[in-house]
């Protein structure tokens, strides 16, 4: 299953990253992390896709990775593994491209990183697939699902470390990708089901 393979990718990343080299001295996240001075005055393009790998502290990740846990293997399970790489990669770079563009645009001279950009997509690409098919999801509602994903974005807001465009960003490119490639499943269950 692709959403244990990149939860696994992330966990590993941040291991070496964090554990490994930054505790002997080795500095490579401010190398990768989502700054638009990089990409801007140093063509550092590539910042914004390793950027959503990348994360601050093991609470940063393990909340990430139990969101992603949860949002990605349902929507994985009820999208398949293509839907699913397209939304969370395709999401996470557009998530990164509105962070870096609104920083640029404000001279807020901050760098950005995490994976909540790209499970900030499949939030909205979930939400998508509940707008698109009303009857496939059997265990959550319409109003549940979008209910879910205001808090989410709520939630970030209240917090002032959290890079709340991104996350805008991410939900609002998934729930776009998610309108245009959500199909009709098969299952009876959908999404959400128990498990």
């Amino acid at each position: 299953m692709l959403t244990f393979i990149v939860i696994g990718l992330n966990v590993v990343i941040y291991i070496v990253l964090n554990m490994f080299l930054l505790q002997n001295g080795i500095d490579v996240i401010s190398h990768l992390d989502n700054s638009w001075m990089a990409v801007k005055f140093h063509g550092e393009y590539y910042r914004i896709f390793t950027s959503t790998f990348l994360h601050a502290d093991l609470d940063h990740l393990l909340n990430n990775m139990f969101i992603l846990f949860i949002i990605g293997k349902r929507y994985e399970d009820s999208e398949g593994r293509v839907r699913f790489a397209l939304v969370y990669f395709l999401g996470g770079i557009l998530a990164s491209i509105a962070s870096l563009s609104y920083n640029m645009y404000m001279g807020n001279e901050i760098v950005s990183l995490g994976a909540s950009g790209a499970i900030f997509a499949l939030i909205g690409a979930s939400v998508a697939s509940v707008v698109k098919y009303r009857d496939k999801l059997k265990t959550i509602t319409k109003r549940q699902m979008i209910l879910f994903a205001l808090f989410s974005l709520y939630a970030g807001f209240r917090s002032t470390s959290t890079d709340n465009i991104a996350h805008l960003g991410g939900f609002v490119a998934g729930f776009l990708i998610g309108l245009l490639i959500t199909g009709q499943s098969d299952s009876q269950e959908g999404i959400w089901h128990e498990y």
